[in-house]
């Protein structure tokens, strides 16, 4: 139960000791100058931009993006904990030199064809190297069909940007693990968001915000986090479909991990499904109803709303990943 529970571990930093000190620096002892966490390494600043990009879009029609992280603000239970810390950890970029060592596994992609407005959006495989570039996954897991949708996504003379996707299958990809976790979400809306001129950023690096005294580190759950987010997701997820995707470090249904207590509403098998009553009903109720798009109420609670914010840097897409 701890590890669904525990707090959120975010993906955290190697810092460069090299430059000059910041005001996050008044606390060393004995006098020692510490660094502060701007980009050093010559691999992070190749690209100049706010969030670490390592692709240079500028100037670019067709150009694409990577979320750099997602911070789920709804449901609370995936808030913090395992699936807080998976997220972390799967979408900070495996690049250390540049104070992100997240394994890099969870990558949500988001490609513009800024003269058409339209943005082609899902997930990738891993990538063997960041800096080559990443593909859309295309393929399917079980039930669940992977592959990227494109939406109406113009963007505005200031870059401001939304669009929406009636259904998106996104993966996330583990290290332990060759079948990915799928995120099934309906009605996704990607709202409030600002692409910076340069084509290169949504949000920016957190680089004031972050301790050298501590590493660098984003603190738990996420503050001071890695990143300033830039854009807002919201979607729906339904419990039939969540009670399919397995966790497979846990051995629990995404459904069990989403009603938080595993003895009242987990089935007891392995995989842990969520508990049925006689009519095959899930028990758990949602705080969502899918047939209404709307907050759940005595007549329907089968989903849960699914709330965000999210950061992107400029990634290189190299399209369709091939089978």
């Amino acid at each position: 139960m701890s590890a669904l529970t525990g707090a959120a571990a975010a993906a955290g930093c190697g810092g460069d000791d090299g430059g000059g000190t910041s005001s996050n620096s008044s606390g060393a002892t004995g006098g020692a100058t510490v660094s502060d966490c701007s980009q050093k390494h010559p691999v992070c600043t190749a690209v100049a931009s706010d969030c670490v990009a390592v692709h240079d879009n500028r100037d670019a029609t067709t150009f694409g993006l990577r979320m750099a992280q997602l911070t789920i603000t709804k449901p609370d239970v995936l808030a913090i904990g395992y699936v807080a810390r998976l997220v972390a950890q799967g979408l900070t970029i495996n690049l250390p030199q540049c104070n992100l060592n997240g394994t890099g596994t969870f990558s949500w992609l988001l490609e513009f064809d800024k003269a058409n407005g339209k943005l082609r959006t899902g997930g990738a495989k891993i990538a063997d190297d960041p800096l080559e570039g990443y593909c859309f996954a295309n393929m399917s897991v079980g039930e669940f069909e992977i592959a990227p949708t494109e939406i109406d996504a113009p963007l505005g003379d200031d870059g401001a940007w939304s669009g929406e996707a009636e259904t998106l299958n996104v993966p996330i990809f583990l290290e332990t693990s060759p079948d990915p976790i799928i995120l099934p979400m309906h009605q996704v809306r990607l709202t409030d968001a600002t692409l910076s001129a340069d084509n290169n950023c949504i949000g920016r690096y957190n680089v004031e915000g972050l301790d050298p005294l501590n590493a660098c580190l984003p603190g738990q759950d996420g503050d001071p986090p890695a990143f300033i987010n830039g854009g807002k997701l919201a979607a729906f997820i339904t419990l039939e479909e969540v009670d399919r995707v397995i966790v497979p470090d846990v051995k629990q249904s995404l459904c069990v991990v989403l009603s938080g207590d595993i003895v009242k509403y987990g089935a007891g098998g392995e995989p842990n499904t969520c508990k049925r009553d006689e009519s095959g009903q899930i028990v758990l109720k949602g705080d969502w109803c899918s047939a209404t798009n709307s907050p759940a109420t005595d007549d329907c609670a089968d989903a849960y709303a699914l709330g965000g914010e999210f950061a992107a840097s400029a990634v290189k897409i190299n399209g369709l990943c091939q089978q």
